[in-house]
């Protein structure tokens, strides 16, 4: 029962190319290559946060949109890195944007977290208990990993993206998702925190254990987006948005799911990986390009460190 009104967002004015990096991302080789087509990516200002990013574009998404934000009674999504051990900071969004009728839901699914939060949205609002769901999701890793002695981290983009889902029409065509969190996959990529590290921590990508090559685990997450498209053969799809951790990563996604890549959206070459960020973030530029329009029909794909994978059918 929901529908995508509005979107947003906000992206730091900082822009760094792959010129100020003195090699690639820190990565296990054999998957480096995978992590590809980055150009510029943007960096948070040193007085910006994940809050102060996800505020403003929370304020974009409602300025394009026919909502007040005193019309949001749902607020979903995650701020990374939370600032606060307890208590998200997602929370304090919602006073600064003034939706003083919103409760807040936060949720972390890492880079699937657009697309958990999008089914959430749909669910509230099928049930009739909600009727209008600001989603946002904000990232800001050069305050965290970036501002430390390894300045090599050259895959990780700062911006912040909001989307608006209303009542009013039926948008979601089929949905489904997965959880592959085996202690390997898990491990494969993450990063620990300092809270119980006591020490710098790093956002690390390994190779795990009973993966034959890294392409294997490039490809695991394939499987939801083929459950999804066998159970809709007749849904003719218009427009692909997926995670963006690299180039030929996404290449070799649309090549296994039997769609053309010239159907992919994507802003890698802008804003390379924002890891949390990247779907919402695309989806804005484009549909504010005008490329996207109503009525048609946008997969969505999204695999995310901790092993959690999804795919949705969308009608926009």
């Amino acid at each position: 029962m929901a529908r995508i009104e509005a979107t947003g967002r906000y992206m730091p004015e900082k822009i760094v190319t792959n010129d100020d990096f003195s090699d690639g991302p820190l990565l296990f080789e054999s998957v480096q290559e995978f992590f590809n087509g980055y150009e510029e990516r943007r960096h948070a200002a040193p007085g910006e946060t994940g809050l102060s990013m996800g505020v403003r574009a929370a304020k974009d998404a409602l300025a394009s949109s026919q909502y007040e934000a005193e019309d949001i009674d749902l607020i979903v999504g995650v701020i990374i890195p939370n600032q606060n051990l307890y208590g998200e900071d997602l929370n304090l969004l919602q006073h600064e944007i003034g939706a003083r009728n919103a409760s807040v839901l936060p949720i972390n699914t890492t880079c699937s977290t657009f697309l958990s939060a999008l089914n959430i949205a749909d669910s509230h609002i099928a049930s009739g208990k909600k009727q209008c769901v600001l989603i946002v999701i904000a990232t800001n890793w050069v305050n965290t990993i970036l501002n430390t002695d390894k300045p090599n981290y050259g895959f990780a983009g700062d911006g912040s993206s909001a989307v608006i889902v209303d009542a009013k029409s039926d948008s979601l065509i089929d949905v489904y998702e997965k959880n592959h969190s085996t202690p390997g996959v898990f491990e494969s990529m993450v990063m620990k925190s300092p809270v119980f590290s006591g020490q710098k921590e790093y956002f690390v990508v390994t190779e795990p254990e009973g993966v034959s090559t890294a392409k294997d685990l490039v490809l695991a997450p394939i499987e939801v987006g083929r459950k999804l498209l066998a159970r809709n053969p007749d849904v003719v799809i218009d427009k692909v948005f997926m995670h963006q951790a690299g180039q030929k990563m996404m290449h070799l996604w649309s090549d296994k799911l039997g769609v053309e890549f010239d159907k992919v959206r994507h802003t890698l070459e802008m804003f390379a990986n924002m890891t949390i960020a990247n779907i919402p973030t695309s989806l804005d530029y484009w549909i504010k390009k005008g490329d996207i329009q109503r009525g048609e029909t946008i997969l969505f794909f999204s695999p995310a460190a901790g092993g959690h994978y999804i795919a949705m059918l969308w009608r926009y």
